[in-house]
């Protein structure tokens, strides 16, 4: 008895295995056919890129997504269009197109090229920031504002500890079982503390529906892994040899930032603030990295009183 039940049980993983890469294997498929579904693909001068393009009237926002992220991590603003390409080396972005704040600036304007978009306000979330200071620096005649939204800003130099993803976060199949498992057994509450050491946030947080879902959604925007792997890298390494010519920049500018943050120190931006001619450095007291989510109600605010005053109807 003893023995048939010691062969059964590699029998019973075997199947069991099979079932979980079956769920694994529909569901990443599934992903796949969305995240093309939802965005469009065009050929410029500076190679192809990746974009969705959001809003029927109006301004357009560039939006420059965080590390690791893709067109999906994308934002809205009420009476504009928002325009999210995938920078190089997410989803459907090659690196090839550019690997520096630079090199992505320049295809940003090509990419404005191919839409016959002639200006833009551009706004960088995160790892975003360097490409969209550099935007700013550089096409000065085609940026109408800069947003700085707790964004990377100054060069970092980080360990070896720091350049490499957790294990878990370099196979799409150990993330996909690590995030179900989260969704499965810790709910809302474990993944949000997860996420969020602070526990005044975490209840910021948990405390409107909307927020938690936003918070959910923005941990499972990063998979597939694999799609991404590229551009986090990249980005890694450019951010610790950043030198943005952020005192060329002439638009009107804000900056947006927690005074916790953790991910992309506080320092960064007080550092930016400094660096920009008449830039605004609106300090959001407490707020760690997810302050668009837990003082969502504050960051819309300031953003939404920054765009009135530059009357660009």
């Amino acid at each position: 008895m003893a023995k048939k039940i010691s062969l059964g049980i590699p029998v019973l993983l075997f199947v069991a295995f099979l079932i979980t890469y079956g769920f694994y294997s529909s569901y990443r498929s599934e992903r796949l056919d969305t995240l093309k579904a939802n965005s469009k693909v065009v050929e410029t001068s500076a190679g192809r890129i990746e974009y969705r393009l959001v809003g029927d009237s109006g301004p357009v926002v560039l939006f420059l997504h965080g590390t690791p992220g893709g067109y999906d991590q994308t934002t809205a603003l009420p009476g504009f269009r928002v325009l999210t390409p995938s920078r190089p080396g997410y989803l459907r972005t090659p690196l090839e197109v550019g690997s520096t704040p630079a090199q992505q600036s320049y295809a940003n304007a090509a990419l404005l090229d191919v839409l016959g978009i002639d200006s833009v306000v551009v706004m960088g979330a995160s790892g975003g920031g360097p490409s969209a200071i550099s935007f700013a620096a550089t096409y000065p005649e085609r940026t109408l504002a800069l947003i700085a939204m707790e964004a990377v800003s100054q060069s970092t130099a980080m360990d070896e500890d720091q350049q490499s993803p957790p294990f878990f976060m370099r196979s799409d199949f150990l993330l996909w079982a690590s995030l179900s498992l989260m969704d499965n057994l810790m709910g809302p509450e474990g993944i949000i503390a997860l996420l969020v050491p602070d526990p005044t946030i975490q209840q910021l947080i948990l405390q409107d529906p909307v927020k938690t879902a936003d918070v959910e959604a923005l941990l499972w925007s990063v998979w597939p892994v694999s799609q991404r792997a590229a551009g986090q890298h990249n980005d890694i390494m450019q951010f610790g040899m950043l030198n943005l010519p952020s005192e060329k920049i002439t638009a009107p500018t804000l900056i947006v930032h927690g005074t916790k943050d953790i991910n992309v120190p506080f320092g960064q931006s007080e550092k930016l603030a400094a660096q920009i001619p008449a830039a605004i450095l609106h300090a959001v007291e407490g707020g760690d990295h997810m302050m668009p989510f837990s003082h969502s109600e504050e960051v819309e605010r300031v953003v939404e009183q920054f765009l009135l005053k530059l009357n660009l109807d």
